[in-house]
């Protein structure tokens, strides 16, 4: 036996090599590549908000909470500009 005095035994954990386990991904086409659709909706919901919270103002007002009615009317505009860029970079790839 001509390993020595004791033996070397090495884990999986303590070898040089590295372990990469293979990556798969499913064969499945994104429901919306663009973003489009998950964006428009958004600005939809803000801009529901943004009635609502106008409709309610005279309340949000006394409670101190009209910052609601900002932040809608803002998360409406946001969207509104990220849905005018997106059709434009979705216009553009279809070429």
């Amino acid at each position: 036996m001509g390993a020595g005095p004791h033996p070397t035994v090495v884990s999986v954990s303590q070898d040089d090599h590295d372990h990469h386990l293979p990556t798969l991904q499913a064969p499945v086409k994104a429901l919306d590549p663009h973003g489009v659709q998950i964006v428009g909706l958004g600005t939809m919901l803000f801009a529901i908000g943004t009635v609502i919270c106008w409709w309610q103002l005279p309340l949000l007002s006394g409670t101190g909470k009209e910052w609601w009615f900002s932040t809608a009317l803002v998360g409406t505009g946001i969207g509104v500009l990220a849905l005018a860029v997106l059709l434009v970079l979705r216009r553009r790839r279809l070429r």
